[in-house]
């Protein structure tokens, strides 16, 4: 979801949605794209540098210099100063929880209040937004049923700062789970699914319910059992969705997979094989919501494109 209480940080008033590139970092790189997405046969521009070891450990910037030099190469490269970007899954915490308010109104003061339940930091240090999935009248208010992302209020800061220190106007961002789900999911899909996202160093598994993220997870994995320790995390992350979200394990009817090929490729391999209780499991298409891929020929190779989700995810984002 967009962080639309984030919206200090971002200028927005002096653009009328203006055309943005999008933008997501890791550990070892950092990935940017553009297109304009309300053409039918967009012209697709993508870039991918790799940081120094170090720049990004788990998902926070550490050599500042070393982030903004790679930021002002892109933007030398793409031309175009407006940026969306994705907050690393490492420091987004997006869970599903339900309030009493006493209006609609109060909603926001709802969720911070039980900020603090979920979430390992003080209110003070944290931004967050909600998206309502369920409202139900009472007689004393609403029970409200709330989709939750957050994350801590210096680390996003840290990535406004590389941006404008880089030349970039930052216009939004969003956490990384739910902008890959933009990306891989039909606009207005009301299925229920996940969204496995594989690297060589750690897996993202996410549980998406009509076209919103309500429940992710993340493992670090490597090495030889790779796919033995996916297994064991898909396997976790299932009962923890059958006991407080679907109740049901046929309620996920599909998997979407991406990330770096050589990873996500194994990961469907694996699960065909060892899992009875998935019976859908793919690679994805990143242009599911950009073009029509049997009418477009994209430039961006498949085995590459499939590790551009969070950026285009980006791109697709709205700017409230």
């Amino acid at each position: 979801m967009k962080f639309r209480l984030l919206s200090k940080y971002f200028p927005t008033e002096k653009y009328l949605k203006p055309p943005h590139i999008g933008i997501s970092f890791s550990d070892t790189n950092i990935k940017a794209i553009s297109f304009d997405k309300t053409s039918k046969n967009p012209v697709l521009k993508n870039i991918i540098l790799p940081l120094e070891k170090g720049s990004i450990v788990s998902g926070s910037i550490v050599n500042e210099n070393e982030v903004v030099k790679k930021l002002s190469e892109i933007k030398e490269s793409l031309s175009i100063p407006f940026v969306f970007f994705t907050i690393p899954d490492e420091l987004a915490y997006v869970f599903s929880t339900s309030i009493t308010v006493a209006s609609e109104n109060d909603m926001t003061e709802g969720v911070a209040f039980i900020m603090e339940e979920n979430v390992p930091l003080s209110l003070i240090d944290t931004v967050f937004d909600f998206e309502p999935t369920k409202i139900v009248q009472t007689e004393g208010g609403y029970d409200v049923s709330v989709v939750v992302a957050a994350s801590a209020k210096k680390e996003i800061e840290k990535f406004v700062e590389v941006f404008y220190k880089s030349g970039f106007e930052p216009v939004g961002c969003v956490n990384e789970s739910q902008a890959i789900a933009n990306a891989l999911v039909p606009r207005k899909s009301v299925e229920t699914l996940s969204i496995v996202h594989a690297r060589g160093n750690r897996v993202g598994i996410y549980l998406v319910k009509n076209n919103l993220v309500r429940f992710s997870t993340l493992r670090n994995i490597s090495g030889e059992d790779y796919k033995k320790q996916f297994l064991d995390e898909y396997e976790k992350f299932l009962e923890y969705c059958i006991k407080y979200d679907t109740g049901d394990e046929r309620a996920i009817k599909s998997v979407l997979v991406c990330g770096d090929f050589e990873y996500a490729k194994g990961v469907v391999e694996v699960v065909a094989k060892s899992s009875n209780r998935v019976k859908d499991i793919k690679l994805s298409n990143v242009w599911t919501n950009v073009f029509e891929i049997d009418k477009n020929l994209p430039t961006v190779p498949y085995e590459e494109s499939l590790s551009f989700a969070g950026p285009i995810g980006a791109v697709l984002s709205d700017i409230i």
